[in-house]
Parts: structure tokens; sequence; C-alpha cells
């Protein structure tokens, strides 16, 4: 790698802090490494008798590395479910995620949370990355998520009953490198999970996060039932996934009661949104090419209401204070990766502004993972993420996908033609 000092210049430089955007100013960079921000006169004379290069971005705006806080690479986003991923051999899953890895990372998505792959695929895909093989972003990884015999997701291979497994497989996932542990507390598209019940009864979810906490290990659980969320917050974890408000008849139904519990926890909630909203866009899509039947409508119609209620029940919980972040679901479902700004959109609908927007997708996913001690924001000492965009995200969301450059670990990112960077976003069927 080129450890030559790099300075940074853009029209606009948003650290990612909360303050406004840094006009005349500059990025100094040595390695991989942020090494001062300040006026552009200022990191001139600092480098004026050494030797470095110059990346002018005059007309463009600087912004963090994105972080999605909620990913799977080992997805194809093309309907499948998670069942049939399962039945890949974990070579091809493997080299699909590597080629899912390098699409996020040109999408200026510059560090990822993996949310539960198959088997070792995607601690195999960190290793050929960290010795240079292969390219992707930062990576937080699960390693296989915790399940219950037959429930979701177990069929990546994390199938464990009773206190005694739970706490041995937790100690197993470390050993192979988790830097997190993954609860699937309800099921979910699993076909052989139950999706309004919880999963692990108290004594195991307790025995997991325990042992995820002596480690100092974060914890987050799939919750789509108001229930799984209750008893994730009873076992103390740092991360709830999708908590949808389902009763056990299946009704929705928002409990203030609980949302003001996670609004008073440590736990932030990642939402998905879009995931909902990419099913039904492939349905619009199809439904322009051919009629659709009436089991399709009665999907398609389900598809759109579960995405308004999740709109509401999200804008009620940021109206009490619960912490909410980007977290993409992607490849899941029929949301590809490299859409990662589809979530952060369907944040801003739900009601946060477009500052929250933002920071929900750098330096607020960052906390959320425990990493923002290294990236999320652009400050002295943390890694040289960035993306080059252009306009401006603070006053239009959308900015954010107009991506001109990416940085990462302190070096220019190939992303080859702008024509080939087209070929994975997606968008509504009026769009295409």
């Amino acid at each position: 790698m080129n450890q030559k000092k790099k300075v940074v210049l853009a029209s606009q430089i948003i650290d990612g802090t909360g303050g406004k955007p840094l006009e005349e100013s500059a990025v100094l960079i040595e390695g991989s490494t942020i090494v001062k921000i300040g006026k552009k006169s200022e990191i001139l004379q600092i480098v004026e008798h050494q030797e470095y290069d110059l990346l002018d971005y005059t007309g463009f705006v600087l912004i963090p590395g994105m972080v999605d806080c909620h990913t799977h690479h080992n997805g194809f986003g093309d309907g499948r479910l998670g069942d049939e991923v399962a039945e890949i051999p974990d070579e091809i899953l493997t080299i699909k995620s590597s080629s899912n890895a390098r699409i996020a990372l040109f999408s200026g998505v510059t560090t990822i949370r993996e949310n539960g792959p198959k088997n070792m695929t995607m601690f195999r895909l960190r290793d050929a990355i960290k010795s240079g093989i292969e390219i992707g972003p930062r990576m937080n990884l699960c390693g296989r998520p915790v399940s219950i015999i037959g429930g979701h997701m177990g069929y990546f291979g994390g199938e464990v009953t009773g206190e005694f497994e739970v706490t041995r497989f937790v100690r197993s996932l470390i050993k192979e490198g988790a830097d997190y542990i993954k609860i699937t507390q309800t099921g979910g598209t699993t076909k052989t999970s139950f999706p309004l019940l919880p999963a692990f009864n108290m004594d195991e979810l307790l025995a997991i996060t325990n042992e995820a906490k002596k480690f100092g290990k974060l914890t987050a659980t799939h919750c789509v039932s108001t229930e799984g969320t209750i008893n994730s917050l009873d076992s103390g974890v740092d991360m709830i996934i999708h908590s949808v408000f389902k009763e056990p008849d299946g009704t929705d139904k928002f409990r203030p009661d609980v949302a003001e519990r996670l609004a008073e926890s440590e736990a932030f909630v990642n939402p998905t949104l879009h995931v909902f909203r990419a099913r039904a866009w492939e349905m619009e899509k199809l439904a322009l090419k051919r009629p659709l039947s009436k089991d399709e409508i009665k999907l398609f119609d389900e598809h759109r209401r579960n995405f308004d209620q999740r709109l509401l029940d999200c804008s009620k919980m940021m109206e009490m204070g619960v912490k909410v972040i980007t977290g993409s679901d992607s490849s899941w479902g029929d949301y590809k990766l490299g859409n990662t700004i589809h979530e952060t959109e369907c944040v801003n609908m739900a009601g946060y502004s477009v500052s929250q927007s933002f920071n929900s997708v750098t330096l607020g996913a960052a906390k959320a993972l425990g990493m923002d001690d290294i990236v999320g924001s652009l400050e002295s000492g943390k890694k040289a993420d960035m993306v080059v965009i252009k306009g401006n995200p603070l006053q239009e969301i959308g900015n954010l996908r107009n991506i001109h450059e990416v940085i990462f670990d302190g070096n220019i990112i190939d992303r080859g033609s702008k024509d080939s960077n087209k070929v994975y976003i997606q968008s509504p069927p009026s769009i295409n």
C-alpha cells in the first residue's frame, strides 16, 4: 500500500460529527489514518516541504464512509428464500459474497455488519480481503446466527438447544473470529420457524447474552414479534433487529410501553424498512410485464401494507426517542446489496430529519457497532474511509447515491467505469 501522505480537497467536507459543512478545508491522510482536518491553507503548509499526493475534488462533497449495520453477503437479492440459499455449496456462496462485498464498497459503504452467513463463508472472505486477495469493506462479523432447532436461519449451521449448548456455541463463534453474536429470538421467513413465537426461553437467552458480555461482545436479536422484543430487552441485548410490533395472533399493535422501554435502554433498533418495499417494487415490475394472479395481487397488497405499517411504527419509536440506525438487510429477499441508501431514505420518510438520517448511516451506525473509535466520522486518528459525492446529503439525503469516488483505508478504490457501477442500482418501476 502507498504510505505517502495525501491531501484531500473538496468544496465541502461533512465530517459527520454534527457540525456545519467545512468550507475551504482539507483532510491530511498518512497511510490508512486521518492525521488532521483543517483549513486548506493550514494543511498545505504542513506538507509544503514534503512529498505528498494531492486529491482535488473541487465541486464535490467529502463525507465519511457509510456504515451498513445489517447485510447478508451470501444473498442474491432475487427473491429466493434463505432456505434456498442454504442449499448452495459454501464455496459458491463465498464467491457470491466476494462479489457482493465489492459492490457494497463501490456504493460508498466502507463498513458492514454481516447478520448471519452460512458456516465459515464470511470469515474466509474476510481473511481473503485482509491478505489482499480480494477487496471489500471493513467487516463486523457474527459467523453463524444462533438459532433454535428449526428456528430462523438455523439452516446456516447454528442450531442449538439448552443452556449448555448455547454457551458452548457462543464460545465456538468467538474462537472462530466473531465480532458480535447474532441471535434469532423469533422465527422469520425460514419455512420451519414460527415468526410470532419467541425462540429461546429466557434461561437460554440469558446464557447467550451473559456469555457474550463476558468476552466483551455485543449482541443483536432478530425479532418479528413484540414478545421477542420484550424478551430481548429482558436479556440486555445491544441491538434489536426489525422490532416488529405483532401480537401472538398476528395482528399489528404498537405497544407504547415496549417502545418506552426501548428508548430508555441502551439498545439500538435496526427497523429494516425498505426490504418490505423492495418486494412490492419487484411485484410492480412484474405487473408491467403480465397481469398478476389473484394470489400475487394479495401478496403485493400484503407487502405494501407491511411497509406502511413498519413506517408508522418506526415513526412512533423515533418520536419516543428510540435510537434508530440504518441497516439495509440486503441481499435478503428482493433487496440487492449496493443499495443501502434506500434504507436511509426510508428512515428519513419515517420521521428522521435529513441530518439524523445521515447520522444513522455514519457515526450513529458506527456507535451501534461499537466501532465509532475508528469509523463513522472524519476525525484525527480514525481510519481514512471517505466518500466523494455530488451534492450535499444534509440538504437532500438522496445525494448519498451520487458516488464519485471511494477512499478506503487511505487508498482510492478502482470502481471501474460509471456504466459498470450502474449495474447494481435498484429503483422503483416508474424510474426504470
